[in-house]
């Protein structure tokens, strides 16, 4: 092929090169930019769907992210009296739920408010592809989760002698859920009159929730929950500090505080195992959590 190339009048064989890189040009040109095209429309689409889907979901997060701080940081404060006057009884059923006194029918408003609302974010993200999230918005949803958990994983106590299959010092997550969703009304939280008003009428359902709480104290003695609540508190914290209002924020020795309320290290090293299952190890507030539980670790 090269003889007879090197054969050929330089003109003639400048002229066929010429026209079979033409030939090739006008052949491959087309095909190498139909296939450009079609990856940068597909990349163009995916580009437009992830970012449709991020604004859909920051946009639901935003209508319920202000009712979790409010009820988030409703129920961090009865939990801070809590562990101050734990001592002084008020905890206590009286009779039916209806019957009891304020602070428990109160305690147990505040803790359903706030899976109630977790619940409603959790929710939102049903609707949307979530796992195109914006890192943060995925982190928040994950943090809801976790709120949630805190109250119903027995693996909270591996480790610890506790049936999982009873519940008596947690939830099941489909129960409290259901418990939890009796306070929609339409997409808003049923106010606290309207709450013990329910109660009054028909208190079994929430029953569980009361008896739950009812007595809970520090040293009972093959008991759990006290640990539970503790848990809860410390969650509801590093929630705060990382979602919450500037207000809402605590320095890390409050962390510490709570975190030597456990009586049980291993819960404390339970929580934190949970904490990185979510992805949550690197937030603000949830590092606190680590490292008040490597504190206490240490200086055992």
């Amino acid at each position: 092929m090269g003889n007879a190339w090197s054969s050929l009048p330089v003109p003639v064989a400048s002229a066929a090169v010429s026209a079979v890189v033409a030939l090739i040009v006008a052949v491959v040109t087309p095909s190498l930019k139909y296939g450009f095209d079609k990856r940068f429309h597909r990349r163009k689409l995916d580009i437009e769907y992830t970012y449709e889907q991020q604004k859909e979901l920051r946009n639901r997060i935003a209508l319920y992210k202000g009712l979790l701080l409010e009820t988030g940081g409703a129920m961090r404060n009865r939990l801070w009296n809590f562990l101050e006057h734990e001592g002084h009884g008020w905890l206590r059923m009286r009779g039916s739920c209806a019957e009891s006194g304020y602070y428990m029918r109160s305690f147990a408003y505040r803790m359903l408010c706030l899976v109630a609302a977790c619940r409603l974010i959790e929710r939102q993200a049903l609707f949307v592809d979530s796992i195109v999230a914006a890192k943060s918005d995925r982190r928040f949803l994950e943090a809801m989760k976790l709120n949630i958990a805190v109250w119903t994983s027995a693996d909270l106590y591996a480790g610890l002698p506790y049936d999982g299959g009873r519940n008596n010092d947690h939830f099941f997550r489909d129960h409290l859920s259901d418990i939890a969703d009796t306070l929609y009304q339409g997409e808003q939280l049923v106010s606290f009159t309207e709450f013990s008003r329910c109660l009054a009428e028909d208190d079994h359902k929430y029953r569980i929730v009361f008896t739950f709480l009812n007595g809970a104290t520090r040293g009972e003695g093959g008991r759990f929950r006290f640990d539970r609540l503790v848990a809860v508190q410390l969650v509801l914290l590093a929630t705060l500090n990382r979602f919450g209002y500037a207000y809402q924020k605590v320095p890390q020795h409050q962390f510490n505080t709570v975190a030597q309320e456990c009586e049980h290290p291993v819960i404390l090293a339970n929580l934190c195992a949970s904490i990185r299952e979510f992805g949550l190890e690197k937030e603000e507030g949830f590092r606190y959590i680590l490292s008040a539980a490597n504190t206490i670790a240490s200086g055992l």
